[in-house]
């Protein structure tokens, strides 16, 4: 259950880019961390994205192209060394898709990690166990 923050120059990514980078990173990061693709579990992955005005946005002095960052925040112990490896290579894949860049995908990631103490969800402390073993079939957050 991962939060996802990305930021990009608001030229970078239009609509229908960043609803296909939801989704798919989304799934992609439920995999990472084995946790199971659930209606519900899908639910409580959210994603924020800051957008800028393109002269907000530099590389050393001037943005050549389009860079984006991405922030993603999980439970400390979700991810081992090679699912944080996988996690940024497929990341980096996902969002280059939609950048039509060249081989070049200029995406910095970072990965912060939480421990459950510290991370709170639904009033309560975080249980990434209880989340791994929630069922496939519960149903995702309905809030009206």
């Amino acid at each position: 259950m991962p939060m996802i923050i990305i930021h990009a120059a608001e030229a970078a990514l239009d609509v229908k880019a960043r609803q296909s980078i939801v989704g798919e990173l989304s799934d992609f990061a439920l995999e990472c961390e084995a946790l199971p693709k659930s209606p519900f579990v899908k639910s409580t992955v959210w994603t924020y994205y800051n957008l800028y005005d393109k002269d907000t946005v530099f590389m050393g002095e001037e943005a050549t192209m389009n860079v984006v960052s991405v922030q993603i925040f999980v439970i400390e112990g979700g991810l081992d060394s090679n699912a944080k490896t996988s996690l940024v290579k497929g990341t980096t894949q996902i969002i280059g898709r939609q950048l039509s860049t060249s081989n070049f995908i200029p995406v910095y990631i970072i990965i912060h990690e939480v421990s459950e103490e510290n991370w709170g969800i639904f009033g309560q402390k975080a249980d990434l166990a209880a989340f791994r073993a929630s069922s496939i079939d519960a149903t995702a957050l309905q809030f009206k």
